[in-house]
């Protein structure tokens, strides 16, 4: 009864004549397709792509596996308020050499040799400062 019928599917927008079996497996896996989509919907399941955006998509929304954890960014957010106030505690000379050796030069900081070249001392001179200050900004973000 089926020698002589002949089958199609749409490819592109055009019917392609194929043999029955392509024909048979072709809607047997659309119809796959759509009872998986229509028992995900049933339970509520979707999909990251579902979430795109026009700024990102939602594959990208997922953190990477060396994402910092949520508490972990509020722990640096404390610390970093927590040492700004302990800069501003600083004298300003205290405060302009820490700004030179950490923050200078685009957040990378200088070199001592080159902080001492800066401001006329010596070398060992600013790292006996750096050290002295070091230990007064654990102290006051200890107490």
């Amino acid at each position: 009864m089926n020698e002589h019928k002949q089958f199609f599917i749409r490819v592109g927008g055009q019917l392609v004549a194929v043999a029955e079996e392509v024909y048979r497996e072709y809607y047997r896996m659309s119809r796959r397709e759509r009872y998986l989509e229509e028992r995900d919907a049933a339970h509520g399941k979707a999909l990251y792509s579902d979430m795109d955006t026009e700024e990102m998509t939602g594959e990208g929304m997922i953190p990477g596996p060396d994402a910092k954890s949520v508490e972990q960014t509020a722990i640096d957010g404390i610390m970093t308020d927590n040492l700004r106030q302990c800069l501003a505690l600083l004298s300003e000379d205290e405060r302009k050499l820490i700004e030179m050796l950490y923050f200078a030069n685009n957040g990378v900081g200088i070199t001592q040799r080159e902080a001492a070249l800066a401001l006329g001392i010596s070398q060992p001179a600013v790292k006996k400062r750096h050290d002295k200050i070091i230990s007064k900004l654990r102290a006051l973000i200890i107490s």
